[in-house]
């Protein structure tokens, strides 16, 4: 079974955005430690949102440290027209429908260079991902940063899972906290 990493980032009071994107709730701490995740990735997984945002940049472009790493959308719509979308960008992603009965079988036929996937995502995938793939972790790094604005909590999915902690560290101000399945 390959080894699923799901990577978020979050406020102490649990935004998960500034102005939309997680890139405002990151600190230097954070941003070290998910480059460190990124090289260990054999694959990335990312949902439509963030594939589509054209202000971030493309994470197997050439020259790039992660350049012949794969990189996976994961969507539960079309992903024909995802596909097209991805492609019309100019971005060599490759688009993988699934639904939450599926996700455990999708990763496991995804393209990968190593037996590690990291999940760069928004909540509602990353719970998907946690509840669906069995070993599955959480690394939550937590900003010391309380914020609340319009689009910081836009997680609407209603949901319960229970996780144990396996790990915490800290850096600066910033809580790296790894969670597992209870």
């Amino acid at each position: 079974m390959r080894k699923l990493i799901i990577s978020l980032v979050q406020t102490i009071n649990g935004a998960y955005a500034l102005d939309g994107w997680s890139t405002g709730v990151s600190t230097k701490a954070d941003f070290n430690y998910f480059i460190a995740l990124r090289r260990q990735a054999g694959a990335i997984i990312i949902d439509r949102r963030t594939a589509l945002n054209p202000a971030l940049p493309v994470i197997n472009a050439p020259g790039k440290a992660l350049e012949h790493t794969p990189v996976h959308v994961l969507t539960e719509s079309d992903p024909d027209e995802l596909s097209r979308q991805l492609a019309e960008a100019g971005l060599d992603y490759r688009a993988q429908h699934f639904t939450p009965d599926t996700a455990a079988q999708v990763l496991e036929a995804v393209e990968s260079t190593s037996e590690t996937l990291v999940c760069e995502s928004g909540p509602n995938l990353a719970y998907r991902l946690l509840d669906a793939v069995p070993g599955a972790e959480l690394h939550l790094s937590l900003s010391p940063l309380y914020s609340h604005s319009a689009g910081s909590h836009f997680s609407q999915l209603e949901a319960t899972l229970r996780l144990r902690v396996i790990d915490v560290r800290t850096v600066d101000d910033q809580v790296f906290i790894r969670y597992a399945k209870a």
